[in-house]
């Protein structure tokens, strides 16, 4: 069965969550991308673009560059 948009909100922050990460800290969309994005089916996937969009206009996420390695 497909997930909805608000089961991937829900993934979304739950990834934030497990990683126990201090506030301001980045999960990078290559994070993402190999732990969520690309297990998703083909109906999902859009949806999750639209998931992230609403975290970010709600303000539960930021997105941000990440700073350059040294």
């Amino acid at each position: 069965m497909a997930k909805d948009k608000k089961e991937i909100k829900k993934d979304i922050l739950g990834l934030f969550r497990s990683l126990e990460n201090e506030e301001r800290d980045v999960l990078s969309p290559e994070l993402l991308e190999s732990n969520y994005f690309k297990h998703l089916n083909w109906d999902e996937k859009p949806l999750y673009h639209d998931a992230v969009k609403e975290l970010i206009s709600n303000g539960l996420v930021e997105n941000v560059k990440a700073p350059p390695l040294i």
